[in-house]
């Protein structure tokens, strides 16, 4: 456990950095939007779509731990379809999945705290800010528990999403290169 917390607070930290070094990019090409409201949602849906992919990658790509539960996975069988690696993901994932839902639960928690008692940011919500990235459909949704229920969703999706492309890419240059 202690190792999937620590790769989903990297893919976190590492998606912050990314957010405020690409702001810029990204604010200079929303600024054409008039819709404050769309403008919201595209920095949230695009921060949750780079949060998964850097989640996929502190978990999966980077110790090349994915490409090995592949060969695991399909070594004595073929793969048959998406759905069917889906169930093997949501087994082997179901921790992974429950601690990011778990971390933006706490930092509604947190946040939630600091707005009704003191009614400002204080070092009570600090932690949350290393996992912002993780909670901006909050900002997008007025309805505080609704826009972090849609976060933690939404980041749980994106990631299942790109490991499930992961792990077809990763079965077919196998069986191409097998033999």
């Amino acid at each position: 456990m202690k190792r999937t917390l620590w790769n989903i607070t990297l893919a976190s930290v590492i998606t912050l950095v990314a957010y405020i070094a690409l702001y810029a990019i990204w604010g200079a090409i929303l600024s054409e939007l008039e819709n404050p409201t769309l403008k919201l949602f595209l920095i949230a849906f695009m921060t949750t779509v780079a949060f998964g992919f850097f989640l996929l990658y502190t978990s999966k790509i980077r110790k090349s731990v994915g490409e090995d539960e592949v060969m695991s996975d399909y070594k004595d069988k073929k793969y048959t379809s998406l759905v069917d690696d889906l169930k093997l993901i949501i087994k082997r994932e179901a921790k992974a999945l429950i601690c990011v839902a778990a971390i933006v639960l706490i930092c509604f928690v947190l946040n939630t705290f600091d707005r009704l008692v003191f009614e400002k940011k204080t070092i009570v919500s600090f932690p949350a800010f290393f996992f912002a990235p993780m909670c901006l459909f909050a900002n997008f949704i007025k309805i505080p528990f609704v826009g972090y229920l849609l976060s933690a969703v939404s980041d749980c999706l994106v990631y299942i999403i790109f490991l499930l492309i992961y792990r077809k890419k990763k079965y077919n240059y196998w069986m191409h290169n097998k033999g």
